[in-house]
């Protein structure tokens, strides 16, 4: 859709799929913008080489370093695939207003959406920032709190308009 329609709308229902795909660009988000598990992950392996090091390259310690940097890197792909996505669709059967259809719009200063539940108008400047992948995109209200319109609601048109808004708002892209 062409910006040439002042309030594209667009109607969908959020999915436990939707949310598991919100929740998990999210995630990607705060490890990509915060510092805390980097060096957490930094501060792990350079403890497991220190730890290398000064025993000699005791083969018992290496052994045991080596699985602790698998264990570390096998916890992070489990929490990623399993655990966040389980999470979201246990909190999206508990939200029960969150599986209300959804009807969206926007234009160059705002963005609607409304339920049968609740109704709202936010000027994309009181936005936080926002973030898309091609699944889903994120308005976030505050680094924890966000709407989300998953893109197969969207026309390519659409979601090219939508975008084409969002970079021209001066929001920041998260």
């Amino acid at each position: 859709m062409t910006s040439t329609s002042p309030y594209p709308a667009v109607s969908f229902t959020i999915t436990a799929q939707d949310y598991a795909n919100a929740s998990k660009l999210h995630t990607r988000r705060y490890w990509a913008r915060n510092p805390v598990p980097k060096l957490f992950g930094v501060g792990t392996v350079a403890a497991i080489l220190l730890a290398m090091a000064l025993s000699g390259i005791n083969p018992s310690l290496t052994i045991g370093a080596t699985g602790g940097l698998i264990a570390l890197v096998c916890l992070s792909l489990f929490t990623y695939f399993v655990r966040i996505p389980r999470q979201a669709r246990r909190i999206y059967g508990q939200q029960k207003t969150m599986q209300h259809p959804v009807t969206a719009s926007w234009d160059s200063a705002t963005f609607s959406a409304s339920t049968k539940a609740v109704s709202g108008t936010t000027a994309w400047n009181d936005y936080y920032g926002w973030a898309a992948d091609e699944t889903i995109i994120l308005f976030f209200q505050s680094p924890a709190l966000f709407q989300m319109l998953p893109r197969h609601a969207l026309t390519a048109e659409e979601a090219d308009d939508l975008l084409t808004h969002l970079a021209q708002s001066g929001l920041r892209r998260l």
